[in-house]
């Protein structure tokens, strides 16, 4: 019984201390342009919605409801340009915010949803995402493995 006991604490110190020294994977610095298949992307603004109270222009019942607790709401403003032939095909249902303290959040809505830039275009997208407050190096990720940092202008500190 001492042995198996013996080898489950030093497993869990060995976890532990993984757990605990694990650094965030960092994205791309706020305003830099990251790669993705066909082109770049790069997050051209992050807009509290409480600071502009911004509605899409078509009814969205969650957006006209008040966040959660503990949260706040933001427009992340992202512009892609396709560089190469085959252009940029881009589909915001796969992107996320995730960071320290907060899990993978899907956008509450975005637009367009889907699109196909051509070589020598650009798309702004706008998605709304509902982040925690507490929540600590955000990242935009894309389906490709992009990772955007959201930086912390957007935090409102309650």
């Amino acid at each position: 019984m001492v042995i198996p006991l013996a080898l489950v604490c030093a497993l869990g110190l060995v976890l532990g201390y993984l757990f605990l020294t694990a650094k965030p994977e960092p994205g791309v610095p706020l305003g830099a342009s990251a790669s993705l298949q066909g082109g770049t992307a790069r997050i051209n603004g992050i807009v509290p919605l409480e600071n502009d109270g911004w509605l899409p222009p078509e009814h969205v019942q969650v957006l006209e409801e008040g966040p959660s607790a503990g949260t706040h709401r933001v427009r992340v403003l992202v512009r892609f340009t396709a560089l190469e032939s085959g252009g940029v095909l881009l589909d915001t249902s796969g992107f996320s915010v995730s960071g320290l303290g907060g899990s993978d959040l899907r956008p509450l809505w975005a637009s367009p949803s889907k699109a196909q830039i051509r070589q020598g275009e650009s798309l702004d997208a706008t998605m709304v995402f509902e982040l925690p407050n507490k929540a600590i190096a955000l990242v935009l990720k894309g389906a490709d493995g992009i990772r955007l940092s959201l930086g912390v202008s957007h935090h409102t500190g309650s």
